[in-house]
């Protein structure tokens, strides 16, 4: 038998006999780990929504959002309702080099929609006939916003599946009649379900022209925002630039007043959403960090006081051979086995703690194996640094002062 495994298994048969001491060593090791493994699964599952939900949205890296309304993403306090934008807006973005499609859109308030006896409160959104192709939204039936319709001020209206299945149930809605407040409209289609993020239906909507949104139910000419789409992704910060410099002179906007209008790239919108649970993750880092310090000191503090009870043990290994370096050797695998067991146990824990923060609080998590890799890397490194003490404890001892 290789030197090896005859220290594993005078580790296994250490510790068996120190069961009671090696359990409390490793309850510090569990909570650290299952604290490092939560962080790991929130922050994955995290990229993984936003990525999702920007993917459904058709927001790749060849496009940026510009919204009606000053102030930075995320803090817009006082200017969130202001309406800047214009269609002229969006007619000079368009001839910006660089710029391949323009997109504006003109969100209505929450409005009452009504069919026969049904009715829901929903909201009522003007689009352009590029809308659905650019967020990759497919029509379950009937046909989307038209040119005509737009140059129209058609009253025909696209639903959700929300509100097809409020107004109508299971009916086919198209070529039905509903009420927009008072304005009657003709249904032309319906769009395929998106379901419901954490945060809101996306199916809950009904979507109009623009024109007809902008003048016969809102009354002014003001765009919520607009979606731009690029030639090459490559020039996003060079083409939000530009749009800026463009958007600043038809607002006449003079140097030192900030912008009424607020431009949003994939990056920053990722940066925002993954900033939601950064609260989270440093109550998390700082537990497991506290944590895993405890638990080395534990480990440490535990094994000391093991190996003077196991002094005459130790003593009778050296007289009958044993050089330093076997016990020293015995000490650390002892206390390397006790980490690799609380790693493993704390990772099952964290990924139970995951599962329930899905189930329970509905936070996106995502395994990884990296973070398995992390977790048994770190435990193996907190039962060796503090290991280090108790093994040089124990191979210093001098084998006759042992067996006395």
């Amino acid at each position: 038998m290789n030197l090896g495994w005859r220290l594993i298994n005078a580790a296994l048969g250490s510790l068996w006999a120190f069961r009671s001491y090696a359990a409390l060593m490793m309850i510090g090791l569990i909570i650290g780990i299952a604290s490092l493994t939560v962080i790991h699964q929130i922050g994955q599952g995290a990229q993984q929504a936003v990525s999702a939900r920007m993917a459904s949205m058709g927001f790749g890296a060849d496009s940026f959002f510009i919204s009606s309304g000053g102030g930075r993403l995320g803090v817009r306090r006082g200017m969130k309702r202001v309406m800047t934008l214009t269609p002229e807006d969006a007619q000079a973005i368009a001839r910006v080099d660089g710029v391949a499609h323009v997109l504006p859109h003109k969100n209505v308030a929450r409005t009452q929609v009504s069919a026969g006896g049904n009715n829901t409160t929903t909201r009522v959104r003007g689009a352009t006939p590029g809308w659905a192709a650019a967020r990759n939204w497919p029509m379950l039936s009937g046909r989307f916003v038209s040119r005509a319709d737009i140059g129209g001020n058609a009253r025909v209206a696209v639903l959700g599946t929300t509100v097809a299945r409020e107004l109508f149930g299971t009916a086919n809605p198209v070529g039905k009649r509903i009420r927009i407040g008072r304005t009657p409209f003709i249904v032309v289609g319906v769009l395929e379900s998106k379901g419901a993020s954490s945060w809101h239906d996306r199916d809950d909507m009904v979507l109009v022209p623009l024109s007809t949104a902008t003048k016969r139910l809102s009354r002014d000419d003001k765009l919520s925002g607009m979606r731009v789409t690029m030639n090459d992704a490559r020039r996003v910060e060079e083409v939000k630039a530009e749009v800026t410099r463009v958007l600043r002179e038809n607002h006449t906007l003079g140097p030192g007043v900030p912008d009424d209008f607020l431009i949003i790239t994939p990056d920053e919108l990722m940066k925002l959403i993954t900033r939601q649970s950064r609260s989270l993750v440093v109550m998390l880092t700082f537990v497991s960090a506290v944590s895993l310090f405890v638990s080395g000191v534990v480990i440490m503090n535990i094994m000391l006081v093991a190996v003077s009870e196991r002094a005459y043990e130790i003593g009778v290994r050296r007289a009958v051979g044993a050089r330093r370096r076997d016990i020293l050797y015995q000490i650390l695998v002892e206390s390397l086995m006790v980490a690799a067991a609380g790693g493993v146990c704390g990772l099952l824990f964290g990924l139970l703690l995951s599962y329930l923060a899905t189930w329970l609080l509905a936070i996106p998590t995502a395994f990884s194996p990296m973070g398995f890799l992390w977790a048994l890397g770190f435990s193996a490194a907190v039962g060796l640094f503090f290991g280090v003490a108790p093994a040089k404890k124990a191979a210093g001892l001098n084998p006759v002062e042992a067996l006395r």
